[in-house]
């Protein structure tokens, strides 16, 4: 069995004690419940001073699709220390053993939510998804009706449309995500369990699914958590339905996965309050792989070279080479030594560049890589130049 891993119901029971400790958090049925579901799809990891357990966290089993291309990928969560064991270590030799255990098992990718941006670069990790949160007072809506006046919403629980907000999803799938989750059921189940999430699918005039919002309702606000739509009518559609519930909510927030600012679709932007909220984490558990079948926008580019230094999975650092001929992408190791080569850069700064958030030149310029101007146009070039994209959360 891998190091430090929890099989046993038992343990199960202890982890879940020590999260509600760690995490002020309430023992209810329904927090009962989606924990342990987690617990049957996930990899759990602890450490115990006797019988006691003092540190955990979980290790979610996941693909994410990112421009077309499939990789595994693992997302952390829970990270959890008992306060008389705080500041032994416990956590951060999980989290080793967790990132030992994915490259073990040919795992490319990891993301997680930190409670700490700083903590979390220690390992690999790097702050990659952004979030754009738009807030409007309901006195501020605008007036608003579809164009086209065909087809209809249906509104109810999340977990009495899952069949259709699947097909949905998938279909949307299918043409390539920007780094986010390929849902297995399973998870399409946990997400009502955890989450008190209403729905509201839009059917067009031959009764298809055309589009559907995901969104949470109080007393005061009503928060948009994922909208998918395959036409502009299923937008306007939904988009009405959401503004239709002015009379019964005082603020609409809508969480957006894209970080590029569209107030200007209000006709009066002033009225609407636009932040750019920081997300997920990415780390790069194997650079090879990840290199070797990444969607660069060019097939075609000559031979270059370039250190990478990571110092929790040596097996990324060194020199690698990249080529490319007709599509045909050959990635090469030189060395397993970067720090000797004058043109090199950190796997956190890189993990930025790969997935879109920042330019290389711009990574060069505020001095966080030790790469020639020449390899850094080079490298925007020939990678994803569109800002990653993510709604799951674990």
């Amino acid at each position: 069995m891998p190091q430090f891993r929890l099989n046993s119901a038992e343990d199960f029971e202890k982890f879940y004690q020590l999260y509600l400790y760690a995490f002020n958090a309430l023992d209810e049925p329904s927090r009962r419940k989606y924990f342990f579901e987690r617990c049957q799809h996930g990899l759990i990891y602890g450490i115990k001073q006797g019988e006691k357990l003092t540190s955990g966290l979980y290790s979610l089993p996941f693909r994410v699709d990112f421009h077309g291309t499939k990789y595994l990928m693992n997302g952390i969560g829970d990270v959890a220390t008992a306060p008389e064991s705080a500041g032994q270590g416990g956590a951060s030799t999980l989290l080793q053993a967790a990132l030992n255990e994915m490259s073990a098992n040919k795992v490319t990718l990891s993301y997680l939510a930190p409670f700490s941006f700083k903590y979390y670069r220690r390992f690999g990790y790097e702050q990659v998804f952004n979030h754009l949160q738009y807030s409007l007072n309901n006195k501020n809506i605008p007036a608003f009706r579809p164009r086209v006046n065909q087809g209809h919403v249906t509104r109810g629980k999340m977990k009495d449309h899952l069949p259709e907000i699947v097909q949905m999803y998938e279909r949307t799938a299918k043409n390539g995500l920007m780094g986010g989750l390929l849902r297995d059921m399973w998870w399409w189940d946990y997400l009502p369990l955890k989450n008190k999430w209403l729905t509201g699918v839009y059917y067009d005039e031959q009764e298809q699914v055309s589009g559907y919002v995901i969104y949470e309702l109080t007393q005061e606000q009503l928060v948009v958590k994922e909208m998918i739509y395959a036409t502009n009518t299923a937008f306007e559609h939904l988009l009405s339905f959401i503004f239709n519930h002015k009379n019964s909510v005082r603020k609409f927030i809508f969480d957006s996965p894209d970080p590029t600012y569209h107030g200007s679709l209000l006709s009066e932007p002033y009225v609407l309050d636009a932040r750019v909220v920081p997300y997920m984490m990415v780390r790069i558990v194997d650079i090879k792989d990840f290199l070797l079948r990444y969607p660069y926008v060019k097939k075609d580019f000559e031979p270059f070279a370039f250190g990478i230094e990571d110092q929790n999975l040596p097996q990324n650092s060194g020199l690698w080479e990249l080529s490319s001929k007709k599509g045909m992408v050959k990635v090469n190791k030189l060395s397993d030594l970067a720090a000797d080569y004058p043109e090199k850069i950190t796997i956190q700064e890189l993990t930025k560049a790969l997935f879109g958030t920042e330019k290389m030149k711009t990574i060069v310029m505020e001095g966080k890589a030790d790469l020639s101007f020449e390899t850094a146009t080079l490298l925007d070039d020939i990678l994803v130049n569109e800002p990653p994209k993510l709604v799951d959360y674990f």
